[in-house]
């Protein structure tokens, strides 16, 4: 596979010709972090049925694209929901978090399906006037892998992942050291980790759909991780 970060574009591990069917789906990304970090969401919208159009930073509009996923990522600078660094910040990339609100906008304005994963739940809040916790101890455990379930969620049956789940719990990784703190009007809370973290953020018209926790990283082993993404994409073509 050919990999690239000067143009923003994340090349697919084989060549495949493209249903043009299939609804598209923007996921943005930043070249700091290189295609690897950036091919498990890309894997995860194609395995539910959509076309992965990965976006450079400084993409301006999402014309021609049928939903939008924010992905993990680094830290959303807090001077965009109006609060000073905390010493234990992590990094802050200002290109990507413009692009991606940008982008978040652009797809409200245009309906336009958005599911948010970890920074991309994130980044909604903050777009739509929300704030976040800077820093959190102990949510972030990578050490035991990627797909390590850390803890247990609960989940309103009545939301959109509530009907991915089937149920009122699931278990959920955490690899992150920030969380929502208020959420932002036009949000609701649609699940709640065992401390009171938000770990899931919805909008009233159902086209914002955004999680705390990777699902990207369990769709091969809990069948919710699958279903999320496949109702993500349903609603992308029903567009």
């Amino acid at each position: 596979m050919t990999r690239r970060t000067t143009t923003g574009s994340v090349h697919h591990e084989h060549e495949a010709v493209v249903d043009r069917n299939r609804p598209k789906i923007g996921v943005t990304t930043s070249p700091k972090r290189g295609d690897d970090y950036y091919l498990t969401y890309g894997r995860a919208v194609e395995a539910a049925g959509a076309e992965a159009v990965y976006l450079p930073p400084g993409t301006r509009t999402l014309d021609h694209l049928d939903g939008l996923l924010l992905p993990g990522g680094w830290d959303v600078d807090p001077a965009l929901y109006g609060e000073k660094p905390d010493a234990k910040l992590g990094d802050i990339d200002p290109e990507l978090d413009e692009t991606e609100i940008r982008l978040f906008k652009d797809a409200r304005q245009k309906q336009i399906p958005v599911l948010g994963i970890c920074r991309g739940q994130q980044v909604i809040n903050v777009a739509m006037g929300g704030t976040l916790l800077q820093h959190l101890e102990g949510h972030e455990v990578r050490a035991y892998g990627r797909s390590h379930l850390a803890h247990r969620a609960s989940v309103d049956p009545a939301s959109e992942l509530g009907r991915a789940v089937e149920g009122r719990e699931i278990q959920v990784n955490s690899l992150h050291h920030q969380a929502v703190r208020s959420v932002a009007l036009g949000l609701r809370q649609t699940a709640t980790g065992e401390d009171g973290t938000v770990e899931g953020l919805e909008s009233d018209d159902g086209l914002i759909v955004a999680v705390q926790c990777h699902p990207e990283e369990l769709t091969a082993d809990l069948p919710w991780a699958s279903k999320l993404f496949e109702r993500f994409v349903a609603r992308a073509r029903r567009r």
